[in-house]
């Protein structure tokens, strides 16, 4: 999980174009709290997508601070605010907790 230091855009772009990361975060609009399985890996994303990733990092982007995700539960774009997140796993994270689970559940067999 990342600290709150390295929660900045150049961080969180590098992680999600690696892979699927986990987004925890206080949405802005209603105050609720919100996770992403998410990326910007164009592999991971349905083409119709892939297409309007350069459309959406335009680099007339206004807003620093708001990050347009493909949500891969949702096969949707979203997005968070970056001052809003409260927790952001990496790809390699993700994988190692999926691997800590597997072995526990093989442990219990």
């Amino acid at each position: 999980m990342l600290s709150k230091s390295q929660l900045n855009r150049d961080n969180l772009l590098t992680f999600l174009s690696q892979g699927i990361c986990k987004v925890y975060f206080r949405k802005v609009t209603n105050g609720r709290y919100r996770s992403l399985y998410c990326s910007l890996n164009p592999r991971i994303m349905k083409s119709k997508y892939r297409d309007s990733l350069s459309e959406i990092f335009s680099p007339f982007t206004k807003d620093l601070d708001l990050i347009p995700v493909y949500d891969i539960i949702e096969k949707s774009w979203k997005s968070f605010r970056i001052s809003s997140v409260l927790y952001f796993y990496t790809p390699e994270e993700l994988q190692e907790s999926k691997q800590e689970l597997q072995e526990n559940k093989e442990l219990k067999q």
